[in-house]
């Protein structure tokens, strides 16, 4: 995908992928999978929608309330049990499957 957020559909697909493949606890897949892949991504990587979407999602996964939580913070994972760590990756593979369609969309009108 070469387009305007490629780089965040890319850091979307690497975490999709680590989340499918690792045998760790779910809790432990999802704040690895945002540590080493979508920490990285803030405003510029991402579509306003899809920023707003990322920054809900490390608000959950932050032991910070949401008003503090911003690109250039440092996060501290919080506990999860298996449920809210289901409920994050399945939002960080429908935002990965939003950012795919909306390229795709631009493609076609383009």
């Amino acid at each position: 995908m070469r387009s305007e957020f490629g780089y965040a559909w890319g850091k979307l697909y690497l975490a999709i992928m680590a989340m499918a493949t690792s045998t760790a606890p779910m809790p432990e897949r999802v704040c690895s999978v945002f540590r080493e892949h979508l920490g990285s991504l803030n405003s510029q990587n991402l579509p306003p929608f899809g920023y707003e979407r990322l920054r809900l999602v490390r608000s959950r996964l932050a032991r910070m309330s949401e008003e503090d939580v911003d690109e250039d913070k440092t996060i501290d994972m919080a506990p999860l049990t298996s449920k809210e760590a289901i409920l994050v990756a399945e939002e960080i593979v429908s935002l990965f499957d939003e950012i795919a369609k909306s390229d795709a969309q631009r493609r076609v009108v383009s």
